[in-house]
């Protein structure tokens, strides 16, 4: 069982501009609530277990969730929905985030102690759900724990610098994590924050190197990603893109699909296997771009 935590909230996608004027859709998103509906969609069906809004848009979220196959193991909490704006500029998003005080964040350990089930053997978080604020060190330390107690901990910082009050706290929160995760998949643009002075390629492979994880992923948008085991490093190319939409959620259907594979044949033994696992994940991605905001493929898509 695939057990996902962190944000989630509403995404406020910019769709058209009319006569200079910004017109938006309101869309269920944040970056785990993305990546637990694309293991919905799947056919997994994972838990999802962040405190959602009683409020009309915690209805829509929890709503959706239930149409991609996704299990509501959430605690229903009243306070309001998370907002996030989007903007776009040729296709690439740009966030403002509005969470102080809201749903999502209201977690401890007993809160989520309560909720998670018995029988998770894959944990996935990342993103908001970890920058800053008493509920990022209560997620981190569920992580630790579950890894302890030998779960299959996924971590996909997917790094939000506006909302990182506090950079070097945020880093070694990280590096703690990724010690002790089975999978992880950074984005270039991850590390180009995280460690500003340093080439994103050998400070992948250090980092990689420095954990216990099966596989450690880089993500370079256009330029593919690099696949790295504690023998292999493999290249593979991003899948082509027939009409880009925008990118919202691309991520989050990689990291899903890295997830997918990873349960269900988890032998990275050889550079033929990996690229497999790569191009899978790679052509979810593409297909997620080529609609409106995130829209993760089926398994069937996938596989055509």
């Amino acid at each position: 069982m695939i057990t996902v935590g962190g944000e989630n909230l509403i995404d406020l996608v910019q769709i058209t501009e009319k006569h200079g004027v910004p017109e938006f859709k309101a869309l269920p998103g944040g970056s785990q609530y993305n990546c637990a509906s694309a293991l919905g969609r799947l056919g997994t069906r994972p838990y999802y277990i962040t405190p959602i809004s009683t409020d009309s848009l915690g209805e829509l979220l929890a709503d959706t969730l239930v149409e991609s196959g996704v299990v509501v193991a959430s605690e229903r909490v009243d306070a309001p929905s998370s907002l996030a704006v989007v903007t776009l500029q040729d296709g690439q998003p740009s966030y403002q985030f509005y969470r102080d005080g809201t749903a999502e964040r209201r977690v401890s350990a007993e809160s989520l102690g309560a909720v998670i089930p018995a029988d998770t053997r894959v944990f996935q978080i990342g993103s908001l759900s970890l920058c800053d604020g008493a509920d990022a060190e209560v997620w981190a330390q569920l992580f630790t724990d579950l890894a302890q107690r030998g779960v299959a901990c996924t971590l996909d910082p997917n790094v939000r610098r506006a909302f990182v009050t506090d950079p070097a706290t945020y880093r070694n929160r990280l590096e703690g994590m990724m010690k002790v995760a089975s999978l992880v998949k950074l984005s270039d643009e991850d590390l180009g924050w995280l460690y500003p002075d340093a080439d994103p390629e050998t400070k992948a492979a250090e980092l990689a190197a420095g954990s216990q994880a099966e596989l450690f992923v880089l993500t370079k948008g256009s330029q593919g990603a690099s696949l790295i085991t504690h023998s292999h490093r493999v290249e593979v190319e991003a899948a082509p893109v027939s009409a880009l939409q925008d990118t919202v959620g691309a991520g989050d259907t990689f990291m899903a699909a890295l997830i997918y594979q990873f349960l269900q044949s988890p032998d990275f033994g050889s550079e033929a296997a990996i690229r497999d696992v790569g191009r899978f994940a790679a052509k979810a991605a593409a297909i997620n771009c080529e609609r409106v905001g995130c829209n993760p493929p089926s398994l069937d898509e996938i596989r055509i």
